[in-house]
């Protein structure tokens, strides 16, 4: 497969990717998504901008006892619980920690293009976190939380299921490993993702770590403490006297280069290799850096990426700006780097802690996703802080120097090369190797002009808010792809419920349609930008219905049109080997059959997935079964033009005979031929035994063209659940069938909010690059178990706490029909802390699981005097359903 991009350093065209596939016969890893959010920035692009602007993000106070300073994050305690199915008093139990890290697991996947639920593969989420003070909090607060217990706190806060629960909330199946490693925590999971990645557990990774201090508490310098006693982190500097803590939050998604490049990923940057051990005891205490053991990780991961030490031209230190670790680490580095040949220039060297402070567990995934944004941008931003250099550390004696401006990064005739270190309190160690992007084969521009931009979200507002900032991004990158964003919006996004599509000739048209100047081409169903149902998805039918004897001439004059501009509908028509199709002597048989097998065809091409195949009458029937692929379509062609000549009434058995040496195949989608028989048979669903079966089709050849019950047939077969509830059926008519690129375009959007599936590739020449565009607007509500410890005065003031909503009380006996729904219905919100829930509402939709069910029964059983189970919940999930369980019940219980 032909990738297309557009490679960001153009000084250097040389394909550096020779590491796709390396002599010794690994392989490279891709990073290929990035998501953070970092002291004073939301997402990556905001984190570039302070990094290059040189701002330090770290919030300061002064106090009695000196000064108090920690990078905090914007808002960490708000979360979109609604995304993710999770009801308030779940989400008030789950730590802050947890959200965050799910929130951001989805933007790293849209941000690599990916849609877990489309994604063909594993993806796996190797992960860790910080302190869990938020479980202290609320183990303390269990008093005024009577009904939460101590289990469900684990649950809610236990590190080891950080990465089960994005797993299971976006339903990821591979390797889900929790790392505890201290400091180091973030780039050791990246270590394992990369080699989960390369054994074949999964093949796409998230990776990284997150620290969230809440409630907050202020960092003060101690004696014994290594916090910077002014609040300034200042790494390799002469003044240097610590660090600062700082909360914060990186994922990376991880893929294997080959295959990044063949499934046309937008790659950021690669992993060479990476390497991780411990200092042992060598060292003068438990929470002492080593020489010896930083070295040692240093020189694993430069042979593990098959790399001479001196191709590095920038180092992402640990940089914690003590006393003792920078020297330690400058001393390991050089140790590390004195093996490799002659350097044709100084290496660089920073420290990211310098401008947000030290984020602990994701203090790696910081240095990381710093380092990836320079390989990918070629520049390195300024470490902060340093007006003169550490007489600590000897700088004379290695390649390194601090990098104190923004410096572009253009090796000579090498590519842009990196390490990133990571070290931790107990001696773990953990080095990867980056290097820049490849070049990417570039191609002509794509030959189609129009392109359809599907946009959806959960709610009105976020539908809103993906509108707005897609036309702010296309604004501020005039120079985006068409194709590309098109490629992502339809392939790269989970496909949600309210939904809204355009179809736009260019970026130029995209912006202008998007910010609202023509708002007739935003295109949505009733009520996507309210607050009524959204989208319902369902299967796609074809429907192949007889042609008429009034309706020959105006199908025939329209098909022709389509043979003329249509090149998959001239081949399909060609396929079936009837030359009278446009002919005044052509039979309704051989029109019926060949146009709409023709028109299912170029459906097909168009993007459209037919979920089943509706056929009306004997050449309607054929017809759907060449689409089904039971027949070939010379085959059912030349028994269409035999059964014309014939007569439907002609020997059924010399039929079932010839049909016997005719190749058939089972069918891949189901076959659901409609007709109505002489003597009153009902239309049924063919089985896959019947559909291969040349007696039945023999019958079927038997049977008349046209009948005037034909839709009371079909409407007997689609109230049997044969075209399913939410079904949308796609008649196969000429006339109604456009050749205009957009009204196609238009047409297959339509489908699209309807909730049909898209086989988007159809829709393009070649496969397009991912884009990096906006992450979904999350809608964050506050949900938190209040402490009853003052506010730190140098923190931003919390806004107010969500509180449940006051207890419903239902009746304690059951009342009439609709009575009871409305109480379960009010039962349900009380348990889950919800205003209100509707009659069709599933409970595990809105965030039940087993142990709140449990809960729920306990309440039931004294609200409406009923014997359940919790798995009556699980047999019965809506308020209507488990009315008219309970129902029964009681009935049973009175009988009794």
């Amino acid at each position: 497969m032909k990738t297309r991009g557009r490679n960001t350093d153009t000084a250097h065209r040389t394909d550096y990717s020779s590491q796709s596939h390396r002599a010794d016969g690994t392989v490279p890893v891709a990073v290929i998504g990035i998501a953070c959010r970092f002291p004073g920035a939301r997402n990556a692009e905001e984190f570039w901008r302070n990094l290059m602007e040189g701002r330090d993000t770290i919030t300061r106070v002064t106090g009695p006892r000196g000064i108090a300073a920690r990078g905090l994050l914007d808002d960490p305690e708000h979360f979109d619980a609604g995304y993710f199915g999770i009801s308030p008093r779940e989400a008030r139990l789950v730590n802050p920690q947890h959200r965050v890290f799910m929130e951001c697991a989805v933007e790293a996947l849209e941000n690599a293009g990916v849609d877990p639920a489309r994604h063909p593969g594993n993806i796996g989420v190797y992960g860790g976190s910080s302190d869990n003070v938020y479980a202290h909090v609320l183990t303390a607060q269990r008093s005024r939380q009577p009904t939460v217990s101590a289990y469900e706190i684990r649950m809610g806060n236990g590190a080891d299921f950080l990465c089960s629960r994005v797993a299971y909330k976006l339903g990821l199946r591979g390797p889900t490993v929790a790392v505890q490693a201290g400091c180091a925590t973030s780039l050791v999971s990246v270590h394992l993702a990369v080699q989960g990645v390369l054994s074949g557990d999964c093949d796409l990774a998230l990776a990284g770590g997150v620290t969230v201090r809440f409630p907050f508490v202020p960092d003060e310098a101690t004696e014994a403490g290594i916090q910077a006693p002014d609040g300034v982190c200042r790494a390799f500097a002469a003044d240097a006297r610590g660090t600062v803590g700082a909360d914060g939050v990186g994922l990376v998604a991880l893929k294997r280069l080959d295959r990044a490049l063949a499934d046309g990923d937008r790659i950021d940057a690669v992993v060479l290799g990476c390497a991780v051990n411990n200092d042992g005891a060598d060292r003068m205490g438990f929470a002492a850096p080593g020489v010896e053991g930083q070295a040692a990780v240093v020189e694993a991961a430069h042979h593990a990426a098959g790399i001479d030490p001196s191709t590095c031209t920038y180092v992402e230190a640990h940089g914690t700006g003590t006393p003792l670790g920078d020297p330690v680490e400058i001393a390991a580095l050089t140790k590390a780097f004195r093996h490799g040949g002659k350097r044709r220039a100084p290496c660089g060297i920073g420290s990211v802690k310098t401008g947000i402070g030290h984020t602990d567990a994701a203090a790696g995934a910081a240095g990381l996703i710093k380092t990836v944004l320079a390989l990918k941008h070629g520049v390195l931003p300024p470490s902060l802080h340093v007006t003169a250099l550490n007489p600590q550390i000897d700088f004379e004696a290695g390649p390194f120097h601090v990098i104190t401006q923004p410096q572009q990064w253009r090796p000579e005739g090498m590519p842009r090369r990196a390490g990133v270190s990571s070290f931790s309190l107990g001696g773990t160690n953990a080095h990867v190797v980056l290097e820049q992007p490849p070049a990417r084969e570039t191609s002509p521009a794509p030959g189609r002009s129009w392109h359809i931009l599907p946009l959806s979200a959960k709610s009105p507002t976020a539908l809103k808010q993906t509108v707005v900032r897609l036309a702010a991004h296309l604004r501020d990158h005039p120079g985006t792809s068409a194709a590309g964003l098109a490629w992502t919006l339809q392939t790269g996004r989970t496909e949600h419920a309210r939904r809204r599509f355009a179809v736009v000739d260019g970026v130029h048209d995209a912006l202008h349609v998007l910010t609202g100047e023509v708002p007739e081409r935003l295109v949505g169903a009733a009520g996507d930008f309210d607050a009524s149902t959204g989208t319902t998805p369902g299967p796609v039918i074809f429907r192949c219905t007889p042609v008429t004897s009034a309706d020959m001439v105006r199908e025939q004059d329209a098909a022709a049109q389509l043979y003329a501009s249509e090149s998959t509908f001239r081949s399909a028509v060609g396929a079936c080997g009837l030359s009278d199709v446009f002919a005044g002597s052509a039979t309704t048989w051989t029109v019926t059959f060949a146009i709409r097998y023709a028109l299912a065809r170029l459906w097909q091409r168009r993007g459209v997935v037919p979920a089943s195949v509706v056929g009306e009458g004997a050449a309607g029937a054929l017809a759907a079964a060449v689409v089904a692929g039971v027949f070939g379509a010379a085959e059912a062609g030349r028994l269409v033009a035999e059964a014309a000549e014939r007569g439907p009434a002609d020997s059924k058995d010399e039929q079932a005979a010839w049909l016997e040496s005719v190749r058939r195949a089972d069918p891949r989608v189901p076959v659901l031929p409609l007709w109505v028989a002489m003597g009153g048979r009902q239309a049924r669903r063919l089985t896959a035994k019947e559909a291969v079966e040349p007696v039945c089709w023999a019958e079927l050849l038997e049977e008349s063209e046209t009948s005037t019950d034909v839709q009371d047939a079909y409407r007997a077969a689609d109230e049997t659940g044969a075209c399913g509830p939410n079904g949308i059926t796609l008649d196969l008519c000429a006339e109604r069938t456009d050749t205009d690129e957009q009204a196609v375009l238009d047409a297959v959007g339509r489908l699209w909010l309807a909730g049909a599936p898209i086989d988007w590739a159809a829709l393009h020449d070649a496969t397009p690059e991912r884009l990096a565009l906006p992450a979904y607007p999350f809608e964050g509500q506050r949900y938190t178990v209040e402490t009853e410890e003052p506010t730190p005065t140098f923190v931003r003031p919390p806004g107010p706490s969500l509180t449940a909503p006051s207890r419903p009380a239902p009746a304690s006996a059951p009342a009439g029909d609709s009575d009871n729904v409305d109480r379960v219905a009010a039962l349900f919100a009380e348990i889950l802390e919800l205003p209100y829930v509707e009659p069709d509402e599933s409970f595990f939709d809105l965030g039940g699981d087993s142990l709140i069910a449990a809960r729920f029964v306990a309440r039931a059983r004294e609200v409406f005097q009923v014997e359940l189970v919790p798995g009556a919940l699980f047999q019965a999930p809506t308020a209507q359903q488990l009315a008219a369980l309970m129902a029964e019940r009681l009935t049973g219980q009175s009988a009794r």
